[in-house]
């Protein structure tokens, strides 16, 4: 607001500069010399300088072209794209062209789990390469955290990261029955994990666990 206020006052200061020197370049020819007398209001006359009208009339030009650029510089206000997440639009495309693919390959891992092989399942947790826990779990909640309706909305209010939430709590509980070899929780564990995954699937507006299963 200040800037736009000086540079709008500055202009203003050379557009009257610009006016007063074409005023001033109006004076009295010498038809004999071809110079240019200037009048003051006393009567008397300056020395007689020589100009080319045509070069005073570029710098008034370049003077009043100068001060409007920069009056539309003080109006004209930048356009600043929005960080982070944003509500729906573009953003929301471009997050499910990114993590799409890579949920899905997780959860289509997950879901073909035997959870009584527990090499299989401890592998699952261990990769750090698409397909497995880690990979799955970053990419799930980035695209939990586009489902917004606004910009300002808190990631753990938004439906899609608590479902994700819970779905991930239950795997994690899974994760520590591998790590113990407790048959029963990972058992438990699994079956709970997979009845809450559904929630997440439908708030991400992906297919159902029944249909990723049939992939």
């Amino acid at each position: 607001m200040i800037r736009s206020v000086l540079l709008l006052v500055f202009s203003s200061f050379l557009c009257n500069e610009a006016s007063a020197f074409l005023a001033r370049s109006a004076g009295v020819t010498d038809r004999d010399s071809g110079a240019r007398r200037y009048v003051h209001h006393d009567g008397t006359h300056d020395c007689a300088e020589m100009s080319t009208p045509s070069l005073r009339r570029k710098i008034v030009e370049g003077i009043v072209q100068s001060s409007c650029g920069l009056l539309l510089l003080g109006q004209i206000k930048p356009a600043y794209a929005s960080g982070g997440a944003t509500a729906g639009g573009v953003y929301l495309l471009s997050a499910k062209q990114r993590y799409n693919k890579r949920v899905t390959t997780g959860l289509k891992a997950f879901l073909a789990l035997d959870v009584n092989d527990l090499s299989a399942v401890n592998a699952f947790f261990e990769t750090a390469a698409e397909g497995g826990w880690e990979d799955l779990s970053a990419a799930a909640y980035l695209l939990a955290n586009a489902f917004r309706t606004n910009s300002s909305k808190a990631p753990d209010s938004l439906p899609s990261v608590k479902s994700w939430k819970g779905f991930s709590k239950e795997v994690e509980l899974l994760k520590r029955g591998v790590a113990k070899k407790d048959m029963s929780k990972v058992a438990s564990s699994y079956k709970s994990a997979e009845e809450k995954l559904d929630e997440y699937l439908a708030n991400v507006e992906l297919p159902t666990v029944m249909e990723l299963k049939q992939m």
